[in-house]
């Protein structure tokens, strides 16, 4: 019942962040937070150059080594997205998946000078131990990947939504 529970609520955050596909611009990424009882999810949807420094398939040892480390770093959402202790939030689940134009082997349907867009998706379940001592949200994010400008956060708590922009030289959510 309880892994029931927790598909419910990690599927409406997947859907979202695959479907809407927000516009790929440089510079920002795009975050949807969901909160329920004792858990919340965060969608994470934020052009490759943001993370990794480039568009496309990863061409050089050099280039895969970066597209691993990001994976690995985007894996641990809570050292991106840090929470106050007082809450005792967990990672249940980290999902993360580079996904987009030219990343397949066959490229011959582009051109060289054609741009090619790849977005890093991912999709995360916090557990938190208190969630009402979860009243904000500082955003080392932008401390770890120097390309990320901004992300547009759509807050979803207590049945209502409520939009933000959190940026690299303002990087904490009060809630």
């Amino acid at each position: 019942m309880k892994c029931a529970a927790i598909a419910l609520m990690l599927t409406p955050a997947i859907v979202l962040s695959q479907v809407q596909g927000p516009a790929h611009e440089h510079g920002t990424g795009y975050v949807d937070i969901a909160f329920s009882d004792q858990a919340f999810t965060l969608s994470l949807n934020v052009p490759s150059a943001d993370i990794i420094g480039f568009e496309g398939p990863a061409e050089t040892d050099d280039d895969r080594a970066q597209v691993a480390v990001a994976v690995s770093d985007l894996s641990k959402p809570l050292g991106l997205f840090v929470l106050p202790e007082e809450a005792g939030c967990v990672t249940a689940s980290a999902n993360v998946t580079l996904t987009g134009e030219g990343l397949g082997q066959d490229n011959t349907t582009k051109s060289a000078d054609q741009d090619q867009h790849s977005d890093f998706l991912a999709d995360y379940l916090i557990q938190c131990q208190d969630i009402t001592a979860l009243v904000n949200i500082r955003f080392a994010y932008f401390e770890r990947f120097e390309n990320a400008q901004k992300l547009i956060l759509q807050v979803t708590r207590s049945g209502q939504t409520r939009t933000y922009e959190i940026t690299r030289n303002q990087p904490d959510l009060a809630m």
